[in-house]
């Protein structure tokens, strides 16, 4: 079921990400120690999909990359929110994901290439988002996912570094931090999220929406390169 929603101003908005982040059902300790750093980049916006909000945010996270200092801080994330709709089904969420996340590539592509070094295939398990030339793991999150941990109050898209994963992979602390990420998950919902399973194995556009995929799913994306 789809709710459409007031609009979120966006200080409420950046008070309940911290809320959420820091609250006990959220199982990523690397999020919840960005926020606590300052490492997180919070944009808000109206409608999940909308054009609009998609061009408003290529040009935010286009600033974001030209600003930020990787080597800063350990976690560093850029965490857009949205207004509505709410309560979306997991495959109407995943449905606008592809949507929002092909109208910001449209935008972003009149002034930048794709990612050196990434496939723009979302078949290919080189794949990576690519915003302002920059990979990207993108991890979609609302209020009715399966996960315990990916439920915030409203729709939620966070972008991650992969230049970030290969410094935290680089120092050694890459195995430590997932297995504690893991632990925390089987503490808050009894199992691993099978998604984890996946990593470096397949396509990592299969878990951006966070709905597990039968074999033969294909991404609705396509990049203009």
């Amino acid at each position: 079921m789809t709710v459409d929603a007031i609009a979120t101003p966006a200080a409420t908005a950046a008070t309940e990400v911290g809320q959420f982040l820091l609250g006990d059902s959220f199982a990523c300790l690397a999020g919840r120690s960005a926020w606590r750093q300052g490492g997180i980049t919070h944009r808000h916006y109206t409608w999940f999909g909308d054009d609009a909000a998609a061009a408003e945010m290529a040009a935010d996270l286009q600033a974001y990359v030209a600003s930020v200092d990787w080597a800063a801080k350990p976690f560093t994330s850029f965490v857009a929110t949205f207004s509505g709709p709410l309560q979306l089904e997991e495959t109407e969420f995943e449905a606008l994901l592809w949507q929002h996340l092909q109208a910001v590539h449209d935008h972003d592509s009149r002034l930048h290439t794709w990612a050196e070094g990434y496939d723009p295939d979302p078949s290919s398990g080189a794949f990576a988002y690519s915003v302002a030339g920059h990979p990207f793991f993108v991890i979609g999150l609302h209020e009715t996912h399966r996960r315990i941990g990916r439920r915030p109050p409203f729709p939620m898209l966070a972008f991650n570094s992969h230049d970030q994963f290969n410094r935290i992979k680089a120092a050694g602390l890459w195995d430590r931090l997932q297995e504690k990420i893991r632990k925390q998950d089987i503490e808050l919902q009894g199992d691993i999220n099978p998604n984890l399973l996946e990593y470096e194995k397949l396509s990592e556009a299969r878990r951006y929406s966070g709905r597990p995929k039968p074999a033969d799913w294909a991404c609705p994306f396509s990049a203009r390169v």
